[in-house]
């Protein structure tokens, strides 16, 4: 079949805490789970997804629809894995593919200090 895992990456200066819920809705509504997250400060999150191959195309429409922009790197490769999924037979369109969506935060806010309780040794 190909490739089973994507990497998105894309930037925004819109407020995070609104990014991230649109693009929470955007991995839902193409019918994806989000299986993990790691956020760094206030500069970026990486969400871990799963979705069927044959959702991925809904994927890049869902993004774009909430104005998260892709970097032309990541649209190649969806549209790679929408051309995958267009020569596979209906059943093989239901074959999980994973992914992360990186999304990096352009801002002047200062670095969120997160404080990390030490572990007794």
């Amino acid at each position: 079949m190909g490739p089973k895992f994507i990497r998105l990456n894309s930037s925004t200066r819109h407020e995070r805490h609104t990014v991230i819920a649109h693009a929470r809705e955007a991995i839902s509504k193409s019918g994806g789970w989000i299986l993990d997250f790691k956020m760094f400060s206030n500069v970026s999150i990486n969400i871990v997804f799963q979705m069927a191959l044959g959702d991925v195309g809904k994927l890049e429409h869902a993004l774009e629809q909430v104005e998260i922009k892709l970097y032309p790197e990541s649209i190649d490769a969806l549209e790679g894995f929408v051309q995958i999924a267009n020569e596979l037979p209906r059943k093989k369109l239901e074959n999980e593919i994973f992914g992360t969506l990186q999304i990096t935060f352009i801002h002047s806010e200062k670095d969120l200090k997160i404080i990390v309780p030490s572990v007794p040794g």
